[in-house]
């Protein structure tokens, strides 16, 4: 099929007293949930919705980031103690006790969540850490085949699991599919030795990001066997993090108005 290029038109996100917003996740609601730091500098997680914005902090936590958000409202974070990074679901105002993947030792993040509550992410354990999959039956061990390292970034309502690898020859993306215990074919930028796949919806959309040589991020959709670029007029540099059910986006962008975080929607 032909590529198309999606040329946005953006909603910046604003929060006031921020000195940084990185937006991370948006559901079908359009609520966007990410970390900001405040005037001192301090790091707080963030639920985002038509201009409102609720502060969330871990309790005795040194820092929150709210990582992905799912159609019934549940939160998936980390929180960095004096310890540890640690994963957390935050569900109808109660936050959880602190995720840990068995045998972890300092490092737990889940990073993404769907709405059946199950989680992906990676951890530190035992030999060389890696990725896990959380749902019916407990934590299991991810790992696409003959890969250095791999990172499992979201999980859509069929259990399609995507995020990237390396190996020997650079970072490559990959869609896990749960149901059936698979991992499709490597896929790659053209031109670029690094991908990153960061955002699955559930018709099976995904955004992220591909990085040349010279380390410059081109963010992308990939739609219907195709990647299509993404254009933000103004900016020189974005990031795209997610995409929601609607074909709605979020990410970050640098401008010259300096960093800022956005909602759009993609054209097609």
């Amino acid at each position: 099929m032909a590529t198309n290029v999606a040329v946005l038109s953006v909603e910046v996100l604003a929060i006031p007293g921020a000195q940084q917003i990185t937006a991370n996740a948006i559901n079908d609601r359009a609520q966007v949930v990410g970390q900001f730091n405040d005037a001192n500098g301090m790091p707080h997680g963030f639920i985002y919705e038509d201009g409102s914005v609720c502060q969330l902090d871990y309790p005795n936590a040194r820092e929150t980031n709210i990582l992905d958000i799912n159609n019934r409202g549940q939160l998936l974070g980390l929180i960095v103690t004096a310890t540890a990074t640690l994963g957390f679901i935050y569900d109808r105002g109660m936050f959880s006790s602190p995720l840990i993947y068995p045998g972890a030792k300092t490092l737990t993040i889940p990073n993404g969540i769907n709405d059946r509550q199950e989680i992906v992410g990676v951890h530190d354990a035992p030999p060389h850490g890696g990725s896990f999959y959380y749902g019916v039956g407990g934590y299991k061990f991810l790992a696409y085949p003959g890969a250095q390292g791999t990172d499992a970034q979201r999980i859509n309502d069929s259990r399609q699991i995507i995020g990237d690898f390396t190996d020997a020859a650079g970072t490559h993306g990959f869609v896990y599919l749960e149901n059936v215990g698979a991992f499709t074919s490597a896929l790659n930028c053209p031109n670029a030795p690094v991908i990153a796949f960061r955002g699955i919806n559930n018709a099976g959309q995904i955004v992220g990001g591909c990085v040349d040589a010279q380390g410059n991020e081109h963010p992308f959709i990939y739609a219907d066997g195709a990647m299509h670029p993404i254009l933000i007029p103004g900016a020189t540099s974005a990031s795209v993090n997610d995409i929601n059910d609607r074909g709605q986006i979020t990410g970050t962008l640098q401008s010259a108005a300096g960093p800022q975080s956005f909602i759009a929607a993609v054209p097609f």
